[in-house]
């Protein structure tokens, strides 16, 4: 008996954009270091200290800025729908996280505003995905996702 409803899957990645590599988030870290730090030798050769400290904490705030980026570089949202289930995995920094839906007890709660995420619900449990996307592409997934659950009769 041929079947309505089609049972082929549907897959989006959704990720971060990022274009620089690690390397070169290093070099703008030592491209920006560099003379803030020659400078701030020069007036501790002239006896004013307080100025390396200052130097020392600039340096720092970088150093974590693009230390946080480059452990976040990698992060996305991986969504795949098939007529069995809904798999949902994400990576955030170094966690992973997998998590699969029941198609037919999954409800798509859209983004209200431009800012607001997508939200996948089944049974209570939320899960935000498209994060990454802009405003535009957040309302562009949201209908995609809305059209495949239609297809598959949820």
């Amino acid at each position: 008996m041929p079947r309505d409803v089609p049972s082929e899957p549907r897959s989006w990645l959704l990720e971060r954009r990022c274009t620089l590599t690690q390397r070169q988030l290093a070099l703008v870290f030592v491209t920006l270091c560099l003379p803030s730090g020659l400078v701030a030798l020069a007036f501790l050769w002239q006896g004013y200290w307080y100025v390396l400290v200052y130097a020392v904490l600039e340096q720092a705030a970088l150093a974590a800025c693009l230390s946080y980026c480059a452990r976040h570089r990698g992060d996305y949202d991986r969504i795949d729908i098939s007529p069995a289930a809904i798999m949902v995995e994400q990576r955030r920094g170094s966690k992973r996280s997998e998590r699969r839906l029941h198609p037919p007890a999954t409800r798509l709660l859209p983004p209200r505003g431009d800012s607001d995420p997508i939200h996948l619900e089944d049974r209570g449990e939320r899960i935000e995905v498209g994060r990454f996307l802009s405003s535009a592409q957040r309302r562009k997934l949201a209908d995609e996702l809305t059209a495949c659950l239609h297809r598959h009769g949820y």
